[in-house]
């Protein structure tokens, strides 16, 4: 059997452990693949497409990341499949006329809408986005109280793991999730108890545009060139800051790429402090800007050691043009890039350092670019994605 993100009946891969999950994985995989494998006959099928909206953030962020980026691509890749696929927002009253609802990321605020629509009878499916572990916890965005707390909830959740939060109640209310990676389907099984049959592992995905990216358009406009790039929104979970510690006295150019967090203004400040004169903070490309690519083409190596990645959505960008990874050792990083990346401890300075110094060493990656077009482009998602589709709505 094909194991792995794109398995065919997405069962958990061999990396997860059985003791992990809260049922038996031979048992409950062979259910959940049962129910998946029924094929309509053709006199039932639909004549006209699945018709389905796609909400994300309720405010679009002044600085978007991952979540907001696999929201609009998702979104025209299911197009490209001819689904009826439509954008919506957290307050959309008119469901009736879906066959499905995907929800993008963990929010307190679509229990209502999720309510709404189990009332009118329409399947509900969400991308969670989540890691849980106390140094994400107490690294996330707010004030020292805020961290505290969600540490104090991770403690609470291990110990109780079926603790009525909202978290808990939306995770219960849908009919399926859907998790980046395995590692995050663990542990949606061991800390919340969630059955296997009701998850569906869909990957992240990338523009396969990145892989033809031109070099000269970003070093004509910023005169620089095979540099260590880190980009990402500026905000503690992402570890700009040490990563400009680790890289302290190293006479390599540095590109930080990103925007500030609203709110994280302070942090962005020590970053500048700590940086050195070899580093140069160019906020963020929008993401269909031909420059974000021929960033990707230009620099010798990414760099991407945050507190945890799902895996990255900079890291599958830049891989697509085989660019040298240093990737943080935390989240489901290993799990899509395994040997074709160098891992580091997102603590452990000495180990960033070297990881840089390593990959500044190594040329491109022929092998990482090929895995990447071939396994983990947004038309890839897409299908799997409607493969969960049709598993929450009995429709093919």
């Amino acid at each position: 059997m094909t194991t792995g993100l794109f398995a065919r009946d997405h069962t958990i891969a061999t990396s997860v452990r059985a003791d992990d999950l809260p049922v038996s994985i031979e048992r409950e995989t062979a259910a959940a693949t049962e129910a998946r494998a029924v094929r309509w006959p053709a006199r039932w099928r639909r004549a006209r497409p699945l018709r389905v909206a796609l909400i994300g953030s309720p405010e679009r962020p002044t600085s978007p990341g991952g979540g907001e980026i696999q929201h609009d691509a998702l979104l025209r890749a299911l197009r490209g499949l001819g689904i009826d696929a439509r954008r919506g927002d957290a307050g959309d009253g008119d469901l009736r006329a879906l066959d499905c609802l995907h929800l993008i990321g963990s929010r307190p605020e679509y229990l209502p809408l999720v309510a709404a629509a189990r009332r009118r009878g329409v399947p509900v499916v969400l991308s969670t986005i989540a890691w849980f572990d106390f140094p994400s916890r107490w690294h996330a965005a707010g004030n020292w109280r805020s961290r505290l707390r969600g540490c104090a909830g991770m403690a609470g959740r291990t110990v109780f793991p079926r603790w009525p939060d909202w978290r808990r109640r939306l995770y219960d209310a849908v009919d399926l999730l859907l998790p980046n990676s395995n590692a995050e389907a663990a542990q949606l099984g061991r800390l919340l108890r969630i059955p296997l049959a009701k998850i569906c592992v869909v990957p992240n995905g990338a523009d396969p545009r990145f892989a033809a990216g031109d070099a000269r358009p970003f070093v004509k406009r910023f005169g620089v060139h095979g540099f260590v790039l880190y980009a990402g929104r500026i905000e503690p979970r992402k570890n700009q800051l040490g990563f400009l510690r680790a890289l302290r006295g190293i006479d390599l150019p540095v590109v930080m790429l990103g925007d500030v967090v609203p709110g994280h203004q302070a942090y962005l400040a020590r970053c500048r402090r700590t940086a050195g004169t070899n580093v140069r903070f160019i906020g963020r490309l929008e993401h269909d800007d031909p420059l974000l690519g021929s960033a990707y083409a230009a620099c010798r190596c990414l760099a991407l050691t945050s507190w945890f990645e799902t895996p990255g959505l900079v890291a599958l960008e830049a891989g697509m043009s085989g660019a040298p990874l240093v990737l943080t050792d935390r989240g489901a990083t290993r799990e899509y890039f395994g040997p074709m990346a160098r891992y580091a401890s997102p603590h452990d300075e000495a180990e960033i350092r070297r990881g840089v110094l390593h990959a500044m060493t190594r040329p491109r990656s022929v092998e990482l670019a090929r895995r990447m077009q071939a396994d983990f482009t947004w038309k890839r998602v897409a299908e799997v994605t409607l493969e969960a589709y049709q598993s929450a709505t009995g429709k093919p």
